[in-house]
This record gives C-alpha cells, structure tokens and sequence, in this order.
C-alpha cells in the first residue's frame, strides 16, 4: 500500500479523489507511523505540510520497520531536494510532476525500486553472477561505446533530454563535527573554499557540480573514458592529499576526510539548481552508494564503470567489495600516509 501523510485534499497533490491504490494520513509521530506501517509499504511526505526535523525524524521510525519512504514536494519547497536521498528516500517528486499528475504506475515503479533494492535475494544473485544480474546490465552503453566527439560542452545539453553520465559522489567529512567544532560563521567560509577546492579537482574531468548539501556534493562527468579517467585521478590524489588540503585549504587544525563513489548510468539532464523535478534509477543509487556504503579514505566504484573507464595504470588499486542494491562494487586500496 502507497500512503501519503499531509492534511491536503489530494488535487492539491497531483491526484484524483477516485485514486484508492493511495491513501492519505493526517501528519503523524514518529512512534504512530512506526505502528502503523509495515515492511512493503511506501510512504510519502507532503514537504509542505511536515517541517524537516519532524520529517526525518519519523523517516528513521520507518527505517526500522524496513518501509521505503519518498517526498511529495507540491510547491517545490524544499531548497534541495538531494538532502533527502542523503538520509534514505527512495523518490522525490517535485511540483512540475505534481502538476502534470501522478498516476499509479508513477508510485508503483518506485515502490517496486525500492523493494528490489532492499532485497537480501537481489544481493545473493548478483554476488553469484547469476543471469538475472547480467541482464539487468544488459543494454547499458559503455563508455567505449560512446563517440567523443558527441559531447561539445555543457551549454550544448538540452534540459529534459535524457543523456549518459558518470556520477560522482563527494563527501567532507572525518570523526569530528566541523559545524559544532569551528562555529556556524568559520563553518560557511570553510564550505567556500571546499567548493573552490573541489571545482579546481575536477576541471580537468569537465564535471558539472548537480547538487550539493552541506557536506556533500553530486557532479556530472561527460560520458567519456578520458572524463572519468581525469575524475578517479583526482579523486585519488584528493585522498592522499587529505591532511594538506584540510591544513591549507580549508584552514582546519582537526583532521578531514574524503569520501568519493562513481557510478555510471543515465538521468533526465536539468540545470543545476533547477534539479527538483528529477526522478532517476541512477541518481537514487548514487546517492545511496556514496550515503550508506562508501567509505572514508576511499573511491568506491560500481560495476557499471567500465575497465575502459580506470586509468589502466590504477586499476589495480581497486579491490571487490561484494555488491550493494544488487550491483557488484568495488573500494579503492587504503592509503597510508
């Protein structure tokens, strides 16, 4: 079952009075919610109608009991949208679907997402290398597949073509609380210069910064093997140069560190900041390899980046670290340093 907790009339969310595959709850506590739903259900919260905190608050009720959870944002009011994959949504829906109408096929495909990819089974089959695993990677293009010379710029990507990607996830983080340590004003210059810390990174991979939350940050790279190659070396130089880059860059006297993961797959391009209406199976599972899995210290890399797409010089840094959400992946060697 599909429940959707908000006090509007569903109209105002993009729906029919005749829908009776969704049901819509008044907003409630997180020990309510966490009685009432069960594992198989999917939950959404009306972004307008529930503030942030009590959000996630009852979002971590429904992690327990094992129920995926989206976002039903009708007036586009929460400021970024990728926040909410970062703490475990399944699906963001922005008010340009709203508008347009929300059908049950829209809620099925994510609810149906959702479940697979929490599914012990869907793990153990492609751990094995089973067929399923393979067909479910058959007919993705490579990036060896893709011609160079297709990509001129990002001004030349038209929003709402759906186009192939590398997806790289960045995180600034460590054992230490950088807000609570350094105070809210050092805290925004130190994420200034993070952001120009990173920007200088991955010019050389043309990356396009997508969305970002405080500490996190979601680039595009072309569909190039020379793009992503560009990426995981800055990426790994980024790891080993952790200590000075906190030291004279950002300023810091704790120590910081980085955590990178890279996926390849497709999305609905739009222009940063206009990403809320995006809706994609390779967006959502970034943002879960890089929030839940990655680790620090470390690139973590899925099976659908291609061997063409490693510089062949540091492929054998990469090591197999199982699969997650039914993708094999793979972590970068730990430096020492």
């Amino acid at each position: 079952m599909i429940y959707i907790l908000s006090s509007k009339k569903p109209a105002a969310l993009g729906l029919s009075g005749k829908d009776t595959w969704v049901e819509i709850n008044t907003p409630m506590s997180p020990v309510q919610a966490g009685k009432k739903f069960k594992s198989g259900d999917q939950v959404y919260f009306d972004a307008s109608a529930i503030s942030l905190p009590e959000l996630k608050k009852i979002a971590k009720a429904l992690a327990k009991n094992n129920v995926a959870w989206g976002v039903i944002d009708p007036k586009g009011a929460a400021e970024d949208p990728a926040s909410f994959f970062f703490d475990g949504a399944s699906d963001y829906i922005g008010p340009v679907l709203v508008k347009k109408g929300l059908s049950k096929k829209r809620f099925t495909q994510a609810l149906s997402w959702a479940i697979e990819a929490k599914s012990p089974s869907a793990a153990k089959a492609s751990a094995k290398g089973t067929k399923a695993s393979e067909a479910a990677t058959a007919g993705k293009k490579k990036p060896s597949e893709l011609p160079a010379e297709k990509f001129e710029g990002w001004k030349s990507v038209r929003a709402g073509t759906r186009e192939n990607f590398f997806f790289l996830f960045v995180s600034l983080g460590g054992k230490s609380n950088l807000r609570s340590m350094v105070g809210e004003a050092s805290f925004s210059t130190i994420m200034s210069h993070w952001r120009e810390v990173l920007y200088q990174a991955f010019r050389k991979a043309d990356a396009l910064p997508w969305m970002e939350t405080e500490a996190h940050s979601l680039f595009l790279v072309p569909a190039k093997s020379d793009n992503c190659k560009a990426a995981i070396e800055a990426a790994l130089k980024m790891i080993l140069s952790s200590k000075l880059i906190g030291i004279e860059k950002l300023s810091l006297s704790i120590p910081v560190e980085f955590t990178f993961a890279l996926h390849y797959g497709e999305t609905v391009f739009q222009a940063p900041g206009k990403t809320g209406a995006v809706v994609s199976e390779s967006v959502n599972y970034i943002f879960h390899l890089g929030g839940k899995k990655a680790e620090e210290g470390r690139l973590t890399i899925s099976e659908d980046v291609s061997e063409e797409a490693i510089p062949e010089g540091l492929r054998d840094l990469f090591l197999p670290a199982g699969t997650f959400e039914g993708i094999p992946i793979r972590h970068s060697r730990r430096f020492v340093y």
